[in-house]
């Protein structure tokens, strides 16, 4: 390889690599104003613990309804289905 291709080469690498530290800064700018749009001031790992923290929450208190269905249930003899039906209410999740 002449030192003619290898010059060509090395500029067109260096050209490619600007365009892409260009983009780079375009993307963060985005990402930046994205983030003020829509409040996001957490880190990822914050997000994750919170939402973690909350499906917590909702699992401690799915369960508690289930046991007093199911108390309810108990009282009347018949099965949990029988008690969500007469309150119109589905047993599936709905997240």
């Amino acid at each position: 390889m002449s030192s003619f291709d290898q010059e060509s080469r090395s500029a067109k690498h260096i050209v490619d690599l600007e365009q892409l530290e260009r983009s780079n800064v375009s993307l963060l700018e985005q990402f930046r104003t994205l983030e003020e749009l829509n409040n996001i001031n957490q880190s990822p790992d914050r997000v994750i613990k919170e939402h973690i923290s909350l499906l917590k929450k909702y699992n401690e208190l799915r369960d508690t309804g289930l046991a007093l269905a199911q108390m309810i249930a108990d009282e009347k003899n018949c099965k949990i289905k029988e008690v969500f039906e007469e309150m119109n209410y589905e047993m599936s999740d709905k997240l």
